[in-house]
Parts: structure tokens; sequence; C-alpha cells
């Protein structure tokens, strides 16, 4: 790592040097946007348990630091939290996590409140939780999948259609009443649906409803879909399920990953951040990284199938450099297997794995080679007689399959 940044990042994490510009001077902020203002599990089966997925975008400049997740209020056992955000990571600029709100109702009308505690400066969020379980339904009325996502999609171009199967497993018919699409980007969905208003449904029948998205702006957009109905004894709206629709506004966006040399320390280094970047290219460093012209290119943002790319500093003892380990089992093996180590970003670039060292269609093999000395140092390549290059030179290969392939680039 450059040594101009290395007390940075002793000091504190990837967020607060990523705030530091080449000055000095402080300069962005984190900003969290979430996707329901709130969630309603409606009225379904008492005890049974469903979940409703609630997505946090830091639409902000930098990363975006979590505190807590709290679930607090009158019936607030009545529920948990799942999902992929976590208080270990940072959220870098336009990615995105699911907080999974698990919901068992027990209560006769039953209220909690979710807050997400985070350094994004619109402060707390608090998010309303409701439901009403019912003794009349015994398993419960479901939808496959229990939620609809779609991925980047440019501005006005519509996506591929997913869609939405409403299934009543129970043996008492419910008439169905009406489905709707509401919230704050509800325009930006459409839907066809064969559930038909007035139909009766029981005994495993089911309907489909295909949910398609166009966005109208860039960012991430939100609606919910909600289906009411009732058994033929009791009154309007006895049963009402509300799922969750979200998507992304913008196409998807690349960055290039720059490699530098330093040959007073003989070390590979590798960066898409810009103010990284923009120090190295400066010499604002006690010794001089250059640009050697290899790059590849990565995801900013968590895709569908890409693997979270983490980035380790190794202290002076261990090598005074990084490590990038490519999808969680070697993250989390890194950590366990050497504590020392500083993990600066879990999240700090998206790539897609190999599958027995094969990369799918589209995209390009990353290699991997160790130095294999006492001042640990790896470098990262697409080019593969570069990679061979260096093995003959004494680096040591990594990766899987017969080609060692360690990850796949865009």
């Amino acid at each position: 790592m450059p040594n101009s940044l290395i007390s940075a990042v002793r000091a504190a994490s990837l967020a607060t040097l990523l705030l530091t510009s080449a000055s000095g001077s402080a300069s962005g902020t984190p900003l969290l946007d979430v996707s329901r203002a709130s969630v309603s599990f409606g009225r379904d089966a008492a005890g049974a348990e469903f979940v409703q997925p609630v997505f946090l975008t830091n639409v902000g400049d930098v990363p975006l630091s979590f505190s807590g997740f709290q679930i607090t209020g009158k019936n607030q056992l009545d529920y948990r939290i799942g999902g992929t955000c976590d208080l270990t990571m940072a959220l870098g600029p336009g990615s995105r996590c699911r907080l999974d709100v698990i919901g068992a109702l027990s209560a006769p009308s039953s209220m909690a409140t979710l807050t997400i505690l985070s350094d994004s400066i619109s402060g707390p969020v608090a998010i309303p939780l409701s439901g009403t379980p019912s003794t009349d339904i015994t398993r419960g009325v479901f939808a496959t999948p229990p939620w609809i996502d779609f991925d980047h999609q440019p501005v006005g171009t519509a996506a591929t259609p997913q869609v939405l199967t409403l299934t009543n497993p129970e043996s008492i018919k419910l008439i169905l009443e009406s489905v709707e699409i509401n919230g704050k980007n509800a325009s930006d969905f459409s839907m066809t649906t064969d559930c038909v208003v007035g139909q009766r449904y029981s005994d495993n029948e089911s309907c489909a409803t295909t949910i398609a998205f166009t966005p109208s702006a860039n960012g991430p957009r939100a609606a919910e879909i909600t289906f009411t109905g009732r058994p033929p004894s009791q009154g309007p709206g006895f049963v009402k399920l509300t799922y969750s629709l979200t998507g992304f506004g913008g196409a998807i966006v690349l960055a290039d990953v720059v490699e530098y040399y330093n040959a007073t320390l003989d070390h590979y280094f590798i960066t898409w951040l810009a103010a990284e970047q923009a120090n190295l290219d400066a010499g604002k460093t006690p010794t001089i990284w250059s640009r050697t012209g290899y790059s590849f290119h990565t995801y900013t943002s968590s895709q569908g199938g890409t693997s979270a790319v983490c980035r380790y500093y190794l202290p002076p003892v261990y090598g005074d450099s990084h490590f990038f380990g490519r999808g969680a089992a070697e993250c989390n093996a890194t950590g366990a297997a050497h504590p020392a180590f500083v993990l600066e970003d879990p999240q700090f670039m998206q790539m897609i794995l190999p599958t027995a060292g094969t990369c799918p269609a589209g995209t390009i093999p990353i290699y991997r080679v160790f130095s294999n000395r006492p001042d640990a140092n790896h470098r990262y390549m697409t080019d593969r007689a570069v990679r061979d290059a260096m093995v003959a030179k004494g680096w040591l290969a990594e990766g899987d399959g017969t080609d060692l392939v360690v990850m796949c680039a865009p």
C-alpha cells in the first residue's frame, strides 16, 4: 500500500479514507435510501413465518456504515432481522443490501418499529411494522418468489418481466377482491395478471401476475403489490397480502481497476478509487508508484451473479501490502487465519467467480500470483503470459481449475 495512505488506514476504516481528498480536506457524504416507509404483513395465518424485505441503498458519494438494526415496540418479539445487511460492511456509493424483516405474528394487532442506525446524513430511519394474524387461516397464503427485484436497467428501457405466483394452500376458499400496485415509484412498475377478481381460490390453487419494470429516473425504485380477498363468510378485505417490488434505474456502472508498481518495494497494487489513483499519480508518496499500463473492469455495486471482493491491509510485519479476497469464503478464511490483517472493506469491488476455473461468457479471467517472500505481495492480471512470466521469476500462481483462475471481470 502507498505509504502516504497507511496512517489513514491504521487510524480509521476505508470509509474515512474516502472522505479525504489529496489536500486532506473532508468531502462527500453518505446518504441512505430505504425502499419502504412501512412494512405490513397484512392479515395471514397466525404464527406462520413470513419475510418482508427492505432494500437499503447508499445514494451518497462516499461509503456508508451501519451501527444498528433495532426492533422496538409493543410486539417487538413478533419480528426479527435477517438478510444481507450487517454492521461490518461499508456500503459503497450506489451499492445496496437487503434487510429482511421476518415476522411470526401472535398478537391480535401486531405493531413494532424497525430503526436503522447509520452514519447517513439523513440520520436514523424508523419503519413501522404491522400485521394481523388470523386463526381462520392455518398455513397462510403466499407468493413465489416472496418479492420481485430487478437489476440495473437504463432509464426508459423495459426490463425482462418477472412472474409472481400467488398460492392459497388452505381448504377454505378465498374470493379475490383486488390486485393493485402502489408505493413511492408505483408508475415504474406495471402488471398483467390471470388472478381474476371475484374468483374463488383454495386447495393449492394458484394464479400468476407478470411484473414489468421501466425506470423513469436513475437510482433505487420501489413499489408494492397488494392482493386483497376474503372467505365467503367474511367481510371485504379480510385477507390482505403485500409484496415488495424493487429495481434500479440507470445502466450498470463499471470502473477501471488500475495496476501500479513500486520499484523500491517490488510491490504491485490495484485500485479503482479515483482518490487513491490521484494520490499515486501525483507522486504524493515517500516512494514512487507508477502505472504499469494494465487494468481491468469491475462492477462498483452488487449485480446478479457477482461476488464481493474484500480488501485486506497487511501490516508491515506481514509485508506492508494488500490482499483482495474473492468471495465470502476466502475473505472469512483470511480473517480467521490472519487476525492481525486489517479488513478495510468487505465489498471493495464486485466480480464474478469462476466455476471450476471457467469464466462465464462475456467475462475475462483474472489471474493471481503470490510473491512467496516475507514481504508478502500479490499481483492480479488478465494476461496469462504476464502471469507465466511472474511464475518464471519465482512467484506462485493461485486459482481454480487447470488454468488457475481466481475471478472473472466484466
